[in-house]
């Protein structure tokens, strides 16, 4: 089997950009098919590009800021002929720093998301997938049974806790022991009324750094991940981005009272 061909960060700007030629952007179209990460990660470069176009916008034919004002103010003057294009100068080299500001951020997640232990995420997708399939056997041990946390946290070597979602709909039906990369997950699964199911999954994680809500899809699965040192979670459902966002958020809030 050939290996997994990733794209590059200058073929994802000139992807987004539109800057590839026809066969390029076929290729791209194929690694991107077979790499939801990377096709998660064009999708976060269209929305800051989106995002960037919209905070800027103005700023070609609105007045100055004051600070920009100082600064022009300590250069030679132009002729008055002159004058707009300085204008649109400033107001370019605001937009400039402001993407590379973005660029510089999008680099480093390039970096990031080529560790190994982020793959943590797709093994989250995958157990998803697989286990919430099953009618007679969903879960390891049923949520009644008291020691079900107790279990987890003990083999998962971090305190593992399983978030109440009953508010939200959807009731805890118990957890699992799942392995990741030589290290052992926990996995919880939830039930909304009309038979959805949801999962939530943690493992220890010291090699990565804190990071806020991120967003991975996998098919007709979807994903947020987030690390919190010592774990990493993620919460997984064929539901829409907004669904699991709601979900995610209330997840952080309880486990951030713990």
């Amino acid at each position: 089997m050939s290996p997994e061909r990733r794209v590059s960060e200058a073929e994802l700007h000139a992807y987004v950009d539109g800057e590839l030629t026809p066969d390029e952007r076929a290729l791209v179209d194929a690694a991107l098919a077979a790499s939801p990460e990377d096709a998660a990660l064009v999708r976060d470069v269209r929305e800051l590009n989106e995002a960037l176009r919209l905070r800027y916008a103005d700023r070609l034919d609105g007045p100055l800021p004051p600070r920009m004002r100082q600064l022009l103010g300590r250069v030679p003057r132009w002729p008055a002929a002159l004058a707009p294009r300085q204008a649109a100068l400033a107001a370019g080299l605001l937009i400039a720093l402001a993407v590379g500001a973005a660029g510089y951020l999008l680099h480093e997640y390039l970096e990031n998301r080529s560790q190994p232990n982020l793959t943590f995420v797709f093994n989250a997708i995958g157990a998803h997938r697989l286990y919430v399939q099953e009618v007679r056997h969903p879960v390891e041990v049923r949520a009644a049974e008291e020691h079900l946390v107790r279990w987890l946290t003990k083999r998962v070597g971090a305190p593992v806790q399983a978030p109440a979602l009953a508010e939200l709909g959807w009731k805890l039906m118990g957890g699992r022991l799942l392995p990741d990369q030589g290290q052992a997950a926990a996995q919880f699964m939830y039930e909304d009324s009309s038979g959805r199911r949801l999962t939530l999954y943690m493992r220890k994680e010291t090699g990565l750094n804190n990071t806020a809500f991120r967003f991975v899809e996998s098919g007709d699965f979807g994903a947020f991940y987030w690390i919190d040192r010592p774990m990493a979670y993620a919460i997984a459902g064929r539901l829409t981005r907004e669904d699991l966002l709601s979900l995610a958020n209330a997840v952080y809030a309880q486990l951030e009272k713990q």
